[in-house]
This record gives C-alpha cells, sequence and structure tokens, in this order.
C-alpha cells in the first residue's frame, strides 16, 4: 500500500489502529504474525557451505583421477589426489572462518529503545518489538527504527544519506502526496535506518522487519549463482573443459595406437590411465588457492578485507568501476566551499554565521550545523562569547532558523535559510538584488547547496517567525556554499584507473547540476551530455539503456532499482566493480562482479559487498587492483608452467607409444613429477613480484582466453622439446645400457626441464636473465625444496617407490645439463621474437 499516498485517517483505518495505539492483545496478536522487527536474510545452508569447496571442474577432474587411479590399484597415486583435494578445501574453509570472525565482530547490533503510545498510555519498549500500527514518537537525534508515516512533525528534518545517498538533510511534512513518488521524494514518510537530524514527530508504524524499505532491499543482498562464480574463475573452467576434451581424445587415440601395437589390453588400459592422469594438473587448485589465501592477507594488512577468495581475482580483470558518490569518493560531510557577499558590507560574513549556529557544539547531527561550526572555528572567533538568549528552529513555511541575541539592550535576530526566501525579506536596491541573484545563480550552476546569512534588530524577543511583522526586513549579508567533500585522495586514485584502462563511473542520488559539477572536479567528464538523468530510466528499453550507459560515465537522481539496472547494463560487456556503503547500494553491490564496501557504511551494504574496505579509503580499490592484477598475471604463469610440462609428459608417452617404445616412465614416477616437483615449483610462481608497468596496461578484455596465442604457441613449442628430449635420452640411454637405466635418466631429465621451465615462467617477454635481478625468495625456497625431494628420489630411501636405478654420476650430470640449458635456449629466442613483434599482451 503506498501510504504516502494515503491521508492519516485512511492510514489509521488501514492499519486498525488510531491516536491511542494498540491494545496489549493486538500488540501480541501482530508480533505473532508479522515477526520481530528485525531484517533476516536467509544464508546459505551448512551443507551448501562444506560442499562449496568442491563444486567446480577442477575438483571434478581430480575426483575423475581418483576413480582411475583406485581402479588402476595405484592406492598411492589416489591418496595423494585427495590429500590435495582436501588440503584445497581447509584453505577455503579457515579462510571463510577467518573472514566471518571478523565480519561478525563489525555487525555487533545495539538495541535501541523508543517511545510508543500503546493503549493511551506511553512506553518505552526494545525497537525489535515495534509492530505495525504502532504509534511512535521520535526526536532530534534518534535512528529511525521501521518505516512510519508521519502524523505530526514540528520542523522536522531528517538525514537519509545512508537509504538514498544524499548528504543533505530533508524537510519533512504530514500532508498527504499526490501521484507516484520516489522514495528520495516521499516527504511525509520516515524510513527505517535515517537519524532525525533536527525536530520532533509522531508517527504509525506501517512496516517493520523485511517488509520495510531497508529490509525489501537487503533481500537484493544475496547473489545470484552465475555471481557466484567470478570471471577467472569461468575462464579457468573452460579451459579445463578443453583440456578434459584434449585428454579424452589423446586417451582414447593413445589406447587404439597401443591396441594396434600389439600391446596386451589390460596393459593398454594402464598406460592409458597413466597418461590420463599425467595430461592433468593436479596442483592447480591448491596452488591458485595458496596465492589467493596469501594475496586475501596482504591486503587485509592494507585495510582491505577480502571475504572470498574469487574476489581478489575477480578484481583484477575489472574493466569499469561504477562507485557510488557519498560515503566512498566524498567524505558524507558536508564543508563551506565558498562565500560571497554584497560590496560595502558591513558584516563580518564568518561573525553572522557563527551566531546562526544552533549551539549544542559537538553533540549535533545536523550536517550544515557541523559544516559551519568547522568553518567558523577556522576563523579567529575568540571575541565571541556566550549563547543566544532564543533559538528559532527550522521554519518549514519561512525555510529558515535562527537565534536571538541580546547586547547592550538590542535584540538581534541572525537567521540563515533558503537564499529566495531571504533574499525576499531583505532590505536589498535593485542593483544589490540583481548582484546577489547573479552570484546565486554562479553558485548553484557548480552544483554548491547555497545558504543565505542575514541579520535584524528586535523590540523584543519573539517564540516564532510567524510572530515577526509582514513588514520586518532583514539586512543581507551573504552567501555560504556548501557541498560534500571530496575525498583527498579520490581523483589521484581515478586517474591511476583511467591510466589502468579502467573506466570509473560515478552513481549518485545528487540533482543533476551537483552530480555534473561533482565529475568534472574528479576528472570523470568533460561535458554534459556524459550526464545521464536516471529519472528517465524507465522511457527505456534495455538495449536502450545498454547504449546509453556506454557514453555516461555521471549518473544521477539514482534509485536502488536503477542502480541495479545499470548494473546490469554494464556487466554485459564490462567486468565491473560497484562500490558504496549505504542500503541504497545494496542491489548493485550484490550484482556486480565485485562488491566493494565501506566500513563505515551500514551493514547490509557489508554484508553485500565481496571486498571491504576498513579505512574508507576509495583509493585502496586501486591497491586491491593492483594485488588482483598480479594474482591474475601469476595465475597465467603457472597456468603455463602447468600445461607445458603436462603437456611435454603426456607427448612424451604418446609419442613414445607411437615409436613401438615402452612407456618412458611409470605411473608413480609421472604422479611424483605432476604433483611433488610441480607443485614445489608452481605456488613460488604464483607470488611472483608485480611487472613495473601492470598499472599502465589495459584490462584483459572480457572475452579473451586466459592464455594468448602468443602463450599457447610457446606452451607447445616448450612440450614439444620436452618431449624430443626426454624421448631421446630414452631411446639413447635404454640401447646403450638397459631399459631400467633409460627409465631413470628420462625421470631425472624431466625433473630438470621442469625447473628449468620455471625459470621459464617467471615473464612472460623479459629475458630469464634479467628477471634474475627481480628477488622472489619463495622461487628459491621452491626450487631449494624440489631439488631436495629429488635427490631423496634418486639417492635416498624412495629409490624403490618411485623404481629408481642406479646411473653414473656423469650421465646423470651431462643429462641435467642439456635437459636445464634446452628449454631455456628454445624459450629465449621465443621471448626475443615476442619483444620484437608482439604489441598487445594479450595477442
Amino acid at each position: 500500500m503506498l501510504y504516502y499516498h494515503t491521508s492519516i485517517e485512511d492510514t489509521y483505518e488501514a492499519l486498525g489502529t488510531g491516536p491511542k495505539g494498540l491494545s496489549r492483545h493486538e500488540v501480541e496478536l501482530r508480533l505473532q504474525k508479522y515477526g520481530y522487527n528485525a531484517i533476516r536474510i536467509k544464508s546459505d545452508p551448512l551443507w551448501r557451505k562444506l560442499a562449496e569447496p568442491f563444486i567446480n571442474v577442477f575438483m571434478l577432474v581430480l575426483f575423475i583421477a581418483v576413480v582411475i587411479s583406485l581402479f588402476h590399484h595405484a592406492l598411492f597415486d589416489a591418496i595423494i589426489i585427495l590429500v590435495i583435494m582436501a588440503t584445497s578445501a581447509v584453505i577455503y574453509y579457515v579462510q571463510r572462518f577467518t573472514t566471518e570472525r571478523i565480519l561478525r565482530s563489525l555487525q555487533k547490533h545495539t538495541a535501541q529503545r523508543v517511545e510508543v503510545i500503546r493503549g493511551g498510555e506511553t512506553r518505552y519498549i526494545d525497537d525489535s518489538e515495534l509492530v505495525p500500527g504502532d504509534i511512535i514518537q521520535l526526536n532530534e537525534g534518534d535512528k529511525i527504527p521501521a518505516d512510519i508515516r508521519l502524523i505530526t512533525a514540528n520542523t522536522l528534518r531528517v538525514d537519509e544519506a545512508m537509504l538514498t545517498g544524499e548528504s543533505v538533510p530533508v524537510s519533512k511534512i504530514t500532508n498527504t502526496l499526490e501521484s507516484k513518488k520516489e522514495v528520495y521524494e516521499q516527504i511525509n514518510m520516515l524510513f527505517q535506518g535515517a537519524f532525525i537530524v533536527s525536530g520532533q514527530a509522531t508517527g504509525v508504524v506501517v512496516y517493520t522487519g523485511n517488509a520495510t524499505e531497508f529490509g525489501r532491499i537487503a533481500a537484493l543482498s544475496r547473489k545470484s549463482s552465475d555471481a557466484n562464480t567470478s570471471p577467472v574463475q569461468k575462464k579457468i573452467d573452460k579451459l579445463l573443459g578443453y583440456i578434459v576434451m584434449a585428454v579424452g581424445g589423446l586417451a582414447v587415440g593413445a589406447f587404439i595406437l597401443a591396441t594396434w601395437r600389439g600391446i596386451e589390453f589390460t596393459e593398454a588400459l594402464r598406460f592409458v590411465l597413466a597418461l590420463a592422469v599425467s595430461a592433468v594438473p593436479e596442483s592447480l587448485p591448491v596452488a591458485i588457492s595458496v596465492i589467493l589465501v596469501l594475496g586475501m592477507r596482504r591486503m587485509a594488512a592494507k585495510k582491505a578485507l577480502v571475504r572470498s577468495m574469487k574476489a581478489i581475482e575477480t578484481i583484477g580483470v575489472i574493466t569499469t568501476i561504477a562507485t557510488d558518490k557519498t560515503g566512498t569518493l566524498t567524505e558524507n560531510k558536508l564543508s563551506v566551499q565558498e562565500t560571497w557577499q554584497p560590496e560595502k558590507n558591513p558584516h563580518h560574513l564568518p561573525t553572522i554565521a557563527h551566531r546562526t549556529i544552533n549551539h549544542h557544539g559537538e553533540h549535533t547531527r545536523d550536517p550544515l550545523d557541523i559544516a559551519m561550526i568547522e568553518f567558523t572555528e577556522a576563523e579567529d572567533l575568540v571575541q565571541l562569547k556566550g549563547e543566544p538568549i532564543k533559538k528559532l528552529p527550522f521554519n518549514q513555511a519561512f525555510s529558515m532558523s535562527g537565534n536571538i541575541w541580546h547586547h547592550e539592550g538590542v535584540y538581534e535576530l541572525v537567521v540563515k535559510g533558503a537564499p529566495e526566501q531571504v533574499l525576499d525579506r531583505s532590505h536589498l536596491s535593485t542593483h544589490d538584488m540583481k548582484e546577489a541573484e547573479k552570484a546565486l545563480q554562479s553558485l548553484t550552476s557548480q552544483g554548491y547547496r547555497v545558504i543565505a546569512l542575514a541579520t535584524g534588530s528586535l523590540k523584543s524577543p519573539v517564540e516564532a517567525f510567524e510572530e515577526l511583522s509582514s513588514h520586518h526586513m532583514f539586512t543581507f549579508v551573504g552567501f555560504l556554499a556548501v557541498a560534500d567533500t571530496l575525498r583527498p585522495t579520490a581523483r589521484r586514485a581515478i586517474t591511476t584507473a583511467q591510466l589502468a584502462g579502467v573506466t570509473v563511473r560515478m552513481i549518485t542520488g545528487d540533482h543533476f547540476e551537483t552530480a555534473y559539477h561533482i565529475g568534472r572536479q574528479l576528472g570523470l567528464i568533460q561535458s554534459r551530455e556524459q550526464v545521464f538523468d536516471s529519472r528517465l530510466i524507465g522511457d527505456l528499453t534495455d538495449k536502450q539503456l545498454q547504449k546509453r550507459v556506454e557514453s555516461s560515465f555521471v549518473f544521477s537522481r539514482v534509485t536502488p532499482e536503477n542502480k541495479f539496472r545499470i548494473l546490469q547494463a554494464l556487466k554485459i560487456k564490462e567486468v565491473t566493480a560497484m562500490t558504496g556503503d549505504g542500503v541504497n547500494d545494496v542491489p548493485a553491490l550484490s550484482s556486480a562482479h565485485v562488491g566493494v564496501a565501506m566500513g563505515s557504511g551500514s551493514q547490509i551494504a557489508k554484508d553485500a559487498g565481496d571486498i571491504i574496505l576498513l579505512n574508507n579509503d576509495f583509493e585502496s580499490i586501486i591497491r586491491a587492483m593492483k594485488e588482483g592484477r598480479i594474482i591474475f598475471s601469476n595465475i597465467r604463469r603457472m597456468l603455463f608452467y602447468l600445461l607445458s610440462t603436462n603437456t611435454g609428459e603426456a607427448a612424451t608417452a604418446v609419442i613414445s607409444i607411437a615409436l613401438g617404445f615402452p612407456m618412458p616412465l611409470s605411473p608413480v614416477q609421472i604422479l611424483w613429477v605432476n604433483l611433488v616437483t610441480d607443485t614445489a615449483m608452481v605456488i613460488p610462481l604464483g607470488l611472483e613480484p608485480g611487472e613495473k608497468h601492470i598499472m599502465r596496461m589495459k584490462p584483459i578484455s572480457p572475452t579473451a582466453p586466459l592464455l594468448s596465442r602468443y602463450m599457447i604457441f610457446r606452451t607447445v613449442l616448450v612440450a614439444v622439446t620436452m618431449a624430443v628430449l626426454a624421448i631421446s635420452m630414452y631411446a639413447y640411454f635404454s640401447l646403450k645400457y638397459s631399459a631400467d637405466y633409460g627409465h631413470t635418466v628420462t625421470f631425472c631429465a624431466l625433473v630438470v626441464m621442469q625447473w628449468a621451465n620455471a625459470f621459464n615462467a617467471r615473464s612472460t617477454f623479459q629475458s630469464v636473465f634479467t628477471r634474475l635481478k627481480v628477488i622472489n625468495k619463495s622461487f628459491y625456497i621452491g626450487l631449494t625444496i624440489s631439488v631436495i625431494l629429488q635427490i631423496l628420489a634418486v639417492f635416498g630411501p624412495l629409490q624403490g617407490l618411485l623404481n629408481i636405478h642406479p646411473i653414473a654420476l656423469g650421465d646423470l650430470y651431462t643429462t641435467s645439463l642439456i635437459a636445464f640449458a634446452t628449454p631455456i635456449l628454445v624459450v629465449e629466442i621465443h621471448k626475443f621474437y615476442g619483444r620484437r613483434v608482439i604489441k598487445d599482451p594479450q595477442e
């Protein structure tokens, strides 16, 4: 029901209540019907939380590998793969528990006592016990506990920034409103979560809990299933799908080839299963989990709490940031930006401004008074002492408030208010009036909210503005231009994002002119054509909106529903991050690929966000983006490393069987290379420092593959090099000594080639010798661990388990040198070609 469109009497009737409120019995019935006044959001069930780390293509591939290993009676192989799956899940559970523990500390609820009328008596109850139909009384400073239709309003002004994004308090009335109104236009309603800045009010509760505007928006905070999969994960899943199909085709082809070669059926099946295991990058899920968790911890140290691992990888590939204005780009704090006075004005404007302040000092909630206090404190006003003898609260009809001062028998009324009203009641010549109107036009055209100041003498004090004579005129003093204070780092952060090829779009509830001028100040736009008035959004189809959104970088007069539609339009072609702090931002935070909430914002906004900026600094988003880009680059490095080495192993097996050779490696040796050597090197590759110019590169296209054609060619080049070397060594040493000798030499050579390829993978274009100057301690720690494990395998107690046979140290040294140098030489030639020819790293 549209209660703003309903008279007070009809509202009483619709809710079955009246001025005396509800009876105790009726309250109990309504509590049973509507429940307690609390926002309840359905969370994921426990089984979903437990299953979450296993619901992806990676885990499916690993599970298939376990089944194959058990079918093959390779219990040791199956156990290692199961340990990998369990490790990945444990990492996920630990990180989720840690994040949720921090969030619980942020969302401690403080109960609020409210004054209600029930059965004709005034009483105080907990706000959670409110029900529709309750008559509630509110005073200055109160937080509004439910959605309320106003019955009485005495100079009532309300801060609704958390709901609408407007920094300026809204004056409220009780009159019935005509026609359909947006939330920010419903001036006879109070909404849960807002604050009473000044005045008193009585109202009837119309909605509680999830039925409130706050609750309705909160219901949109749950992510859709599509939003739970990051763009990067989708690329990985797509690549894995190709790998699974390729491995399946390769396995079928290899089985046919093996049986054609006369290999016994069971042995051929054993060979194919080993081949399938060798081709799957089993260590990748753990490696990605580890580097994402370490990235999340680095971000936490920089005051950015990452709630899900997918967010840190996704923010590295974002192409646009859609940001709320209030509390994100600005401090949600009004300040005096400019002043103007007529020529030859005898009054000191800061002094008059000081005298108009409602002197509650630091206890006032009125953002305008706070701005004026800070403005006057910056001036030397130590000579001003005392308090006004009378305070006149804001009067809706006069559009002004004021204070009466008494000094040496003279009464002075000092007022601040709407410029038009103050000018109409001031002594001004025609010339001075035109000058004042010209100055007013200039200030308002810059998006400022303008406050006029005036003073006048009284014969005696008055209790209200209505007592002033209709002929009483003021002496006009000047204008104060106020606006929401921009964060000092906002412009710099936006410039950094733009240099990184990421567009920034500001979405605000402000008026068109205000939004335009703030956009200009931040460097977001150059012309009014780039600002979109969102009140027109209802007239546009989705396709028309998408086209309009592409050319707009500032959006004004945006409602939560409009913001949601804008985000949906952006997501069609962009990977989008959305920032916000209020209830009005919740639908968009939930809809975006990455939702970024401010730590000082509403709890529901933090619940909807993927990343929470504990220091409320927009620049932290840019730091998170840089961290995400480094992680994404490292995921590509790891993929190249694993795919090239695994493909090399698979190619070795297939070419061997095609040439009539036996398998150069046993299944357990393949597993050792895949799981032990790979894992020791792939995680350090995920911790490589970022390239110097990583924030000057354009973001990867949402439609671009995870690995570029350039890197796919390198992957094939390395795989072929490994296969040719491995088969050549196996053939040579098998003929010279024995098959077992050849097995061991090939096993050691493949491991050394993987070490060489790890050096290759450290950079895409940079020479391996240049990259040695970039220190990555974890890389050398991983290499040391891998070398020690390989020594234990070849010379230690693992010889029997891995089917290792003694070989001459001279042969080991020579083959290792060739195995290390050859892949590096091949890739160095390819990098040289890339530096000379490839202009776009994505190609």
